[in-house]
């Protein structure tokens, strides 16, 4: 086996003379130029990839790419996680792939005669996937932003008992709490840089490869209304310092960073690129330069925008109409501050009294969300909130609500994009086939609610037997 670290998130292992490219953001930028790769892969390695098949974890656009995966050719193989939605397929086909297949919980799809791939899926609001690659002699284990636990993980650790990789998120991809007004009043002491060190080790010591690839949190920011959040994130090699403090190394997992480039085969071993990672200011302003272009114009089409109220009206009135009666009575109210500066307008989304409506000025006790017009019609008209929190392009203002009320209205979104609302359709053929499968999650999420809320312990504990 050989494996290249192209991007983010984006993955290449080649083993028994055929490979498979794993989530490929390769090229520019995603989330309205929010997000770029930190570091960019070399554009000769970019071009030089022909894949025998692709695999996608999960819908969020760092690793569902259009642009990315519209330089392959549209006959390559295409593998997804069959998951109770199907919105990726449907993507893909309207892209043009004609062999897309989807794999069940569990299941695996054979790449080569020795040459497996695995794929376990876990989040129903999200639908990820931990995939797992192995042939004759090595064994990888790729979560990426996958967080699966408990009876879940164990489920891969029993199959597999001699993993040679774990690659794993490391850094914040939520609105959580850099995304909420003044979050260092309320907010500063939850998910703090060591919070994300000691739930990758946590992870690593559940899993027990021989190393550990921080992983597929390797970008930033650029956007103007964004860039700010450089300072949160959590630098891959800080995570390989906390695990040798740990000495994890000395008798466990290694942990080694691999920024774009690297690669490790059986026969050479770890070929890592250097880049310095202290260097990221300097890096990041570079990149702004380089694409001075692009972000300008992104810029012009924001404030040119104008928020379509129809459009709004629309998406929300069928969100509601999914929840239900009682789903409606546990939102707050929601209001929308849409546009820039002296155009903006308030929209408000009232689920109890089943309303919504354009207001002259914002309630200031309302649950308040301030975004960019292009972004919110785009949320609209492509049906794609469940990409809008990853982005940052937003900012919060909680009002009188609750903070666990606005992770409620989150992911409710994501659970209608993801074709479970109305709780009617989780009765569906579809999803019955596929829960009969995961039943081991529904006792995950109950076990981590009663650790995390009730008990307060932290996300760490999760990975204890």
């Amino acid at each position: 086996m050989k494996f290249t670290v192209l991007s983010h998130a984006g993955l290449l292992v080649e083993s028994g003379g055929v490979s498979v490219l794993i989530d490929p953001w390769i090229v520019g930028s995603c989330y309205w130029r929010s997000w770029f790769n930190f570091p960019e892969p070399d554009p000769e390695l970019v071009d030089s990839l022909t894949p025998n098949w692709i695999y996608l974890t999960h819908s969020h656009w760092d690793h569902f790419h259009g642009p990315s995966l519209r330089r392959f050719s549209r006959d390559t193989p295409v593998l997804t996680p069959r998951t109770p939605s199907t919105r990726m397929v449907r993507d893909l086909r309207s892209m043009g792939f004609t062999d897309v297949r989807e794999i069940p919980h569990s299941e695996s799809a054979r790449l080569a005669p020795s040459f497996t791939l695995h794929s376990y899926q876990f989040n129903p609001t999200s639908s990820d996937s931990v995939v797992v690659l192995n042939d004759e002699d090595t064994t990888l284990l790729n979560a990426n932003d996958c967080k699966s636990f408990g009876l879940s993980l164990r489920q891969i650790t029993r199959k597999f008992k001699n993993i040679d990789f774990v690659f794993r998120s490391h850094s914040n991809a939520s609105f959580f709490p850099y995304c909420i007004e003044n979050y260092e009043e309320n907010f500063s002491g939850m998910r703090t840089q060591e919070n994300y060190w000691d739930e990758f080790i946590a992870f690593v010591k559940a899993v027990g490869p021989r190393y550990a690839i921080p992983f597929a949190s390797n970008h930033c920011f650029l956007h103007p209304q964004t860039r700010r959040f450089n300072n949160t994130a959590v630098r891959p090699d800080s995570v390989a310092t906390h695990m040798r403090a740990k000495k994890l190394g000395e008798d466990g997992p290694q942990c080694v960073v691999m920024p774009s480039g690297s690669s490790w085969s059986r026969d050479k071993g770890f070929q890592i690129r250097r880049f310095d990672f202290d260097a990221v200011e300097e890096y990041v302003e570079a990149l702004s330069r380089r694409y001075a272009g692009a972000l300008a114009r992104q810029l012009e089409r924001e404030a040119a925008a104008v928020g379509d109220f129809p459009c709004f009206e629309q998406y929300f009135g069928a969100f509601m109409r999914s929840l239900g009666w009682l789903l409606r009575q546990l939102l707050p109210t929601v209001q929308f501050v849409v546009g820039e500066a002296e155009r903006n307008r308030v929209w408000r989304v009232d689920f109890r009294a089943r309303r919504i409506d354009e207001l002259a000025a914002a309630d200031p006790g309302s649950l308040t969300i301030a975004v960019p017009a292009l972004v919110l019609n785009d949320c609209c008209r492509k049906r794609m909130f469940s990409s809008w929190t990853p982005s940052k392009r937003l900012s919060l203002n909680l009002g009188r609500a609750k903070i666990s009320q606005a992770y409620l209205f989150f992911n409710l979104l994501d659970l209608f994009e993801h074709e479970q609302l109305p709780l009617r359709r989780w009765c569906s053929r579809r999803s019955l086939s596929v829960w009969r499968r995961r039943w081991r999650e529904p006792l995950d999420l109950l076990r981590g609610l009663v650790m995390l809320r009730l008990l307060g312990r932290p996300v760490k504990r999760l990975y204890e037997r």
